[in-house]
């Protein structure tokens, strides 16, 4: 009798729910506002989590060894961040796993001030350019164009952090640097208050991965279900993205300080063809975030050694993609 009202007490709550469970909370970082980080605000605003059960807290938190520190300490679940700052992490012991990546090229750029004179790669010698944080992707796109102009970090040229993109162009926009790695929101701020773009990632053909989906090893371990859901998410996130024009705009000016249309159109059309229907990191880009390493401990190293693709291929098996992109 008692197991019998302890049913018809659970069934009632139950119908008040909707005959439903009740959504799992998650968290979810980005680390900067750009169109290669959107998924999360996209799985959130159309309400794909929700079809996954999940219930997001999706945040901003700039500085992409910043955003790792957080994600190993349990602050949050998932982060969209820099394949560099994550890489380190987990040479350094970390418990982090890339499970996807946003895109599998760099959407860095680095801009000049009209005013600095500066022209080619070469003219960047004795100036000084400004990135969010050491260690993060911006920082190792520095290094990179530094090298191909034939000169030496921290020698020839100064590279200063200052915090996140947004910081990085104010102090461009101010004069108070005469050089910036953006991308997004940040790059079209100083663009369209005069900046230059000199170069980007794109068009130096730089093997490098762009913002890497990443979580522990304990989440995955604890809670596959979960993981395998969150990526789905994710995965279907990408091909609304690349599907759905209009839409992304929308939610594109929502989540990068209310741009205008024209402008978010820009992002768009700048982006969409950057995104993979299913978003493996490649080998070739894994490969080359080491062999920049300077740490001796990189060439113990494989690609292997940082991710966990066993939720990609699952989706891939199970049909997805094509049921998406061939119908």
């Amino acid at each position: 009798m008692r197991n019998l009202f302890a049913f018809v007490v659970g069934w009632f709550f139950f119908s008040l729910m909707g005959g439903t469970s009740a959504a799992e909370k998650i968290r979810v970082a980005f680390v900067s506002p750009s169109p290669s980080l959107s998924a999360p605000w996209i799985a959130k605003e159309t309400g794909i989590f929700a079809k996954h059960g999940l219930e997001a807290e999706v945040i901003l938190l700039t500085g992409s060894p910043r955003l790792v520190q957080s994600l190993i300490a349990g602050d949050v679940d998932y982060a969209l961040v820099g394949a560099t700052a994550t890489m380190r992490a987990r040479m350094r012991g970390g418990d982090v796993v890339i499970l996807a990546t946003a895109t599998n090229v760099s959407s860095q750029k680095i801009l000049v001030s009209r005013k600095s004179g500066i022209r080619q790669l070469e003219d960047l010698k004795g100036r000084v350019i400004g990135v969010s944080q050491y260690g993060s992707e911006a920082d190792a796109f520095a290094r990179i164009v530094v090298s191909k102009a034939g000169l030496r970090p921290d020698k020839d040229v100064t590279i200063l952090q200052l915090g996140g993109h947004p910081q990085v162009a104010a102090a461009l926009v101010a004069g108070k640097i005469e050089a910036g790695i953006l991308g997004g929101l940040a790059f079209l701020t100083a663009q369209q208050s005069g900046a230059i773009v000199l170069t980007s990632a794109v068009e130096l053909k730089t093997v490098s991965l762009g913002p890497a989906l990443v979580t522990t090893g304990v989440t995955v371990q604890r809670n596959r279900d979960s993981v395998m859901r969150f990526t789905r998410a994710f995965v279907e996130a990408i091909h609304y993205f690349k599907t759905n024009r209009e839409g992304t705009i929308s939610i594109l000016r929502r989540y990068m300080g209310g741009i205008s249309a024209e402008q978010a159109r820009f992002l768009y059309d700048e982006n969409v063809e950057l995104f993979d229907e299913l978003p493996v990191p490649t080998e070739k880009g894994l490969q080359a975030v080491l062999d920049r390493e300077s740490d001796p401990k990189a060439k113990s190293f494989k690609p292997a050694d940082f991710v966990d693709l066993s939720f990609l291929k699952e989706i891939d098996r199970g049909g997805l993609i094509d049921k998406f992109y061939r119908k």
